[in-house]
């Protein structure tokens, strides 16, 4: 079922393009919602912007330090035309997305927090809560500072420190946002 949380910002037409994504890529439809719910400060709006830049659904970000375009799946998506599209239209991007970061990282999400990863930072997914964000090209301390609402006690972002974020972010409906367990796409 979908959760009423998500169920009063968007139309049933919207709503059933979730579902529809969400089992192409077998997903439970509330993670994608809640991961789009928390991008687009609870708007759900194609077009939103954040403060570096990023857009849309699931704050896709440039390619390159100063490129205005995402690559997925060998296809330039500029970002000022995902900020044109509609719900439905990058909806179908996401779906593209996911379907690249599934065939790079070799496994699917297993929960909510697994899901955001994957939008967020793949390379986190089966690793220990004290993992540090940082990769070849990005250091910890750029991705601390792009991200503060992420930090922890050392001013770094880490799998726990996320963790911390979206319970706190959903209160009560964390642990059901979050649960392993397949519910119904209703």
């Amino acid at each position: 079922m979908i959760l009423e949380i998500f169920r009063e910002k968007l139309d049933p037409q919207k709503i059933n393009k979730v579902i529809e994504v969400s089992k192409d890529l077998e997903l439970e439809p509330n993670w994608l919602l809640a991961v789009m719910h928390f991008e687009t400060a609870k708007t759900f709006s194609p077009s939103i912007t954040n403060p570096i830049g990023s857009v849309g659904l699931i704050q896709f970000t440039r390619d390159k330090k100063g490129v205005e375009y995402k690559t997925i799946n060998g296809k330039k998506y500029f970002l000022a035309d995902l900020k044109k599209m509609s719900f439905i239209e990058q909806m179908d991007v996401v779906k593209e997305y996911y379907q690249e970061v599934y065939r790079m990282i070799k496994r699917k999400p297993q929960d909510f927090i697994d899901t955001y990863l994957v939008t967020f930072f793949p390379i986190a997914i089966n690793k220990p809560l004290d993992f540090v964000f940082e990769a070849k090209g990005l250091s910890r301390h750029i991705i601390a500072k792009q991200n503060p609402a992420y930090r922890d006690k050392n001013g770094l972002v880490t799998k726990a420190s996320v963790i911390k974020k979206f319970e706190s972010y959903y209160g009560e409906i964390f642990k059901e946002i979050n649960t392993k367990k397949k519910t119904s796409c209703n």
